[in-house]
């Protein structure tokens, strides 16, 4: 990639469009968890991330812990949250817990899978008594497109590689056959669009069903999650717990 198209990359998408992802982003994961119990119950989220997401996690009622494999941002994570949530440093596939530690785990769009996404999947189920959450940047979408067309893989507002929806759906099938999957994803249209006030702003913040947006969400339950709002499901207790 020659300077130019360097310089282009570092710019795409702009400030204004990053930021909107951002919030989406975090909105996709909160529709997700809303199916979850959480007062008191504890989530353990796989790559640190931006501190506002790891922010209103906590802020929902998880006890968080956050894992990353780099200790600058960990350390950025920490001196925002303070003692709010707890810090890991370690490997994503090869974390220093017993089985079931936590109720839930959700991997954030900058885990990094390290070229192994079936370990560290695994990983998060040996963790988890409740179900996992993959959030992560869509090969299979306009914003993916557009990557291909600019010959990039990853920019400022997805620090991750981007991913094709077949390769976790496809390791959610292995390492937890039999198991309820739900999709979800958002951000439809391509970046330029990604702002307030843009008259397709109302599109880009609909959650859709299917995997088809710029972000894309992929819950697996490993029990019977409670019908009924979120307010009622705080109010009790889930299945299981990773607190004796």
């Amino acid at each position: 990639m020659n300077e130019h198209a360097a310089e282009n990359s570092r710019n795409f998408p702009d400030a204004s469009a990053r930021n909107f992802a951002a919030r989406r982003c975090r909105e996709l994961l909160h529709g997700l968890l809303s199916g979850w119990p959480r007062r008191s119950r504890s989530l353990l989220i796989m790559g640190a991330g931006s501190m506002e997401l790891v922010e209103s996690v906590w802020e929902a009622g998880f006890d968080v812990t956050v894992q990353d494999n780099d200790a600058s941002r960990l350390e950025r994570v920490g001196s925002f949250m303070g003692r709010r949530v707890e810090c890991v440093l370690s490997a994503p596939d090869h974390l220093p817990f017993d089985d079931k530690s936590f109720d839930y785990a959700a991997a954030s769009p900058t885990l990094d899978f390290a070229g192994n996404p079936e370990a560290v999947q695994t990983e998060m189920g040996r963790l988890s008594c409740g179900g996992v959450i993959l959030i992560f940047f869509n090969a299979w979408s306009l914003f993916g497109l557009e990557c291909l067309a600019r010959r990039a893989a990853a920019f400022a507002v997805a620090p991750g590689r981007l991913r094709s929806p077949s390769t976790p759906a496809a390791t959610a099938r292995k390492v937890w056959p039999g198991k309820t999957r739900v999709w979800a994803s958002a951000l439809p249209g391509p970046s330029c669009t990604w702002r307030d006030g843009f008259f397709l702003r109302r599109v880009n913040s609909l959650d859709l069903p299917l995997p088809l947006g710029a972000v894309a969400g992929l819950r697996v339950d490993f029990a019977p999650m409670y019908a009924g709002t979120p307010l009622v499901l705080r109010n009790r207790e889930p299945a299981v717990s990773a607190k004796p």
